[in-house]
């Protein structure tokens, strides 16, 4: 029992840390998205994800073909949703908004998987459930329409389109995760899905254009989403799938935007405007009401 509480403890500290860590992701494509393409960006991210995948999947079973052939497809779909459309998404939204504001519409992403879930696993919807949706979806027309909520359509930019477009494909690429990982462990799914994931953003990459020079900021920014926003934190996300459900470890995502924001005020000096701060506490009020038990 003492065993089974510290185990949990573990996967909990684990999670909180990953929601720092994907926080970071934030700042780093905020950087990284000035001087590069989101294929070009995304593709040097998870290159050196998998040069790192590889030796750790090694040594962990030495077999990195030990994948039930019925679980290809599923594989596929991660790569997909969650590398080659969310990163997509992620680095076109943060090349125009600032990444405060762009952590706070992908907050939505334990609403996506409630949703999907209920669709998916026909997990019940509460009328608890249906008022924190509103409340967080409430939130995020008063962030994207920078306060004037009856100007939406005009105040609304490419780039919180595409942001909106990351909790939607990440719904998908954590709920694809608990079928996969009942057959395999959360090391080699996370590189399977890596390496799928690069083949499909390498097959783009051809249609950007490579910058002549780049400075050293968008390298150190590429590194950290490699090692830290990749390596270390899907490992672990997938390690609380595999103990948790995808349900209960998506709720720890609710301290990313929290970690953001600050983030974005420390280290990119962003100036919060009133409206962030009164949506964002919307959507994260929401997510909680949705997300916490009866």
């Amino acid at each position: 029992m003492d065993s089974d509480r510290k185990s949990l403890r573990v996967i909990y500290i684990k999670l909180v840390l990953v929601s720092l860590f994907w926080a970071g992701t934030f700042i780093s494509t905020r950087i990284a998205a000035q001087e590069l393409g989101p294929f070009t960006g995304a593709s040097i991210r998870y290159a050196i994800a998998v040069v790192l995948f590889l030796p750790l999947v090694w040594k962990q079973n030495r077999n990195l073909f030990s994948v039930n052939r019925t679980q290809w497809p599923l594989l596929f779909l991660l790569g997909f949703s969650g590398i080659f459309a969310y990163n997509y998404f992620f680095f076109k939204g943060l090349k125009t908004i600032p990444a405060s504001r762009g952590a706070l519409l992908v907050a939505l992403n334990p609403i996506f998987v409630m949703m999907m879930s209920a669709v998916i696993y026909k997990e019940n919807i509460t009328l608890r459930k249906i008022a924190g949706t509103i409340l967080s979806l409430t939130g995020v027309v008063i962030v994207i329409s920078r306060g004037r909520v009856t100007e939406l359509l005009s105040s609304l930019e490419t780039g919180d389109l595409f942001m909106l477009g990351c909790p939607l494909t990440w719904a998908v690429y954590t709920l694809a995760a608990k079928p996969v990982l009942k057959h395999t462990t959360p090391l080699l799914a996370s590189t399977w899905a890596s390496i799928s994931g690069l083949v499909m953003l390498l097959a783009f990459t051809t249609t950007e254009p490579f910058p002549a020079n780049i400075s050293i900021k968008p390298w150190i920014a590429l590194a950290y989403l490699g090692i830290v926003g990749t390596v270390i934190a899907f490992v672990w996300y997938y390690e609380g799938i595999k103990k948790i459900g995808p349900v209960r470890t998506a709720i720890f995502t609710n301290l990313v935007p929290v970690f953001a924001v600050l983030l974005s005020v420390i280290i990119l000096r962003e100036k919060i405007s009133w409206y962030t701060w009164f949506g964002g506490i919307l959507v994260i009020g929401g997510v909680l009401l949705v997300s916490r038990k009866r």
